[in-house]
């Protein structure tokens, strides 16, 4: 509970630099990182307060840019998640997290911040695995996962992993769809 304080104080310094839309958006992605990373779960009250504050300061801040982008950024944050949690990469409250992200960025933003936090997301996962001395076993699932696809395009029969795929841990996901916001952010100049 003290990192979610912490994380709010933070984003107070965040929202004073940069804005307070932004700042906002900071306080609740390093709340949900605290938590995700504690817990493994991103609560709803964090995710649906967040969304409501998003609508407002989208609505009523001046750097805000209207309650259609910021529905528009709600939808398709979760609507380009949803695929990746109905194939069980990832959990519901990463693909909500992402509406959240959506409601403030907007529309426009959210398509190049799902992108970034995908790439995030992969390098944190090489790090993660390099750290755990598990990069052979993520390499080894990772061409098991490619190979049958590949057989099937070749007309082959898919062949079966001798020792099948086990995973080689979970990373909390909310790190990568806060470095990936913050990285897409400062790429386009805040």
């Amino acid at each position: 509970m003290i990192f979610i304080w912490l994380a709010w104080i933070a984003a107070i310094g965040i929202g004073l630099l940069f804005g307070a839309r932004l700042g906002l958006l900071a306080g609740f992605l390093l709340a949900a990182v605290f938590t995700d990373m504690e817990t493994r779960k991103i609560p709803n009250w964090l995710v649906l307060s967040g969304v409501v504050i998003g609508l407002l300061a989208q609505v009523f801040l001046l750097d805000g840019e209207g309650i259609v982008s910021a529905l528009k950024g709600l939808v398709f944050g979760f609507g380009l998640f949803l695929p990746l949690y109905l194939l069980r990469v990832m959990g519901a409250g990463d693909v909500k997290l992402m509406a959240l992200v959506g409601c403030f960025t907007g529309s426009p933003a959210i398509f190049g911040v799902v992108l970034c936090t995908l790439l995030a997301g992969g390098v944190l996962s090489l790090v993660f695995a390099l750290k755990l001395k598990m990069a052979r076993k993520m390499l080894s699932n990772s061409i098991f996962m490619v190979l049958p696809g590949a057989a099937k395009i070749a007309g082959d029969k898919p062949s079966t992993h001798p020792a099948g795929v086990n995973s080689v841990g979970t990373l909390p996901y909310a790190m990568a769809i806060a470095v990936g916001t913050a990285s897409y952010l400062i790429w386009q100049g805040i």
